[in-house]
């Protein structure tokens, strides 16, 4: 009885979430048709700067030098060599 419950409701969030997911993309997708179609009054001299993309932010985040860029074989590198210690500690 407790199974079919919980079960249910597992059901339940399942669906919530993907319908969260579903009303995110559209209302993202909304938004940006909604900027594009509004004139924005700019400055003669201003200049319109592109947003970058996901993964370009996401890489920001994550540097680890200040300028903005990390050596992404020295990291490999070093989860790679924590990783093996992790396994040689299993052992």
């Amino acid at each position: 009885m407790m199974d079919h419950f919980l079960n249910s409701l597992l059901q339940i969030v399942i669906v919530l979430d993907l319908l969260g997911l579903l009303a995110y993309f559209a209302l993202s997708a909304l938004k940006r048709r909604k900027q594009a179609a509004e004139p924005v009054a700019l400055p003669a001299m201003a200049l319109v700067e592109e947003r970058p993309g996901l993964w370009t932010r996401f890489r920001q985040r994550l540097s680890f030098r200040p300028g903005g860029q990390e050596d992404v074989e020295a990291a490999l590198d070093n989860l790679r060599r924590v990783l093996y210690s992790y396994q040689q500690g299993l052992a």
